[in-house]
């Protein structure tokens, strides 16, 4: 999400005075987001914990215990809609940001903005991406569950490292001039980094050895 942030501002042309307006979206859409993520945990959490093999249950398993719990058809219709949304944001997300990324690299054109035929590139390399996932995705028996804890791991590795980057160019006055970092600003990233670090690499360990805890 912080690469399809910041690829995307620059593809809409925001400039110094849309700030403000861009802090707010983000803010809103972060605080949506993280609220679907925490009623997916804990309805999961609540009703499927205890269950026998509940770590190894894919989705589909997850869904089939919550149809039988208090939450009933409604609930799990529900969840399963939260599923959709958070599919389909990370989808657009990582496709865009893959998509960006290789026009950026290739020094090819690259913006939504353009006709498929100024910017097949562009294009072309979400639109592989999305097949290469569905590819996957569609083989029988494939451990869903253990590739998707994977690429959680790796991105956990990789994410304090970019946002760290990230800090010392927002602290670079030739870079940022009068809209440089604040001390509290400072503070406060430092904070969310030093959690996301502990969070992350407690995730990591769990997920490499599932029976430490």
């Amino acid at each position: 999400m912080l690469f399809f942030q910041q690829s995307s501002v620059v593809d809409k042309g925001l400039t110094v005075r849309d700030i403000r307006v861009g802090q707010m979206d983000t803010a809103f859409g972060s605080i949506m987001l993280g609220m679907v993520a925490t009623a997916l945990v804990t309805l999961t959490g609540t009703w499927v914990y205890g269950t026998p093999g509940a770590g190894d249950f894919g989705v589909h398993r997850i869904m089939g215990a919550l149809v039988h719990s208090p939450i009933g058809s409604i609930g799990t219709a529900l969840f399963a809609l939260g599923l959709v949304e958070a599919g389909l944001i990370a989808a657009i997300a990582i496709t865009a940001s893959t998509s960006w990324a290789v026009g950026e690299a290739l020094k090819l054109p690259r913006s939504i903005n353009l006709p498929p035929q100024r910017a097949l590139p562009f294009y072309l390399s979400g639109l592989l991406g999305t097949a290469l996932a569905a590819v996957v995705v569609l083989i029988p028996h494939a451990p869903l569950g253990f590739l998707n804890l994977t690429v959680q791991v790796v991105a956990s590795i990789f994410m304090p490292a970019a946002m760290l980057f990230l800090l010392m160019l927002l602290n670079d006055p030739e870079v940022m001039g009068v809209y440089v970092n604040r001390p509290w600003q400072n503070m406060a990233a430092f904070a969310i980094v030093a959690a996301l670090i502990v969070t992350n690499g407690l995730y990591g360990v769990t997920v490499v050895f599932p029976h430490l805890f």
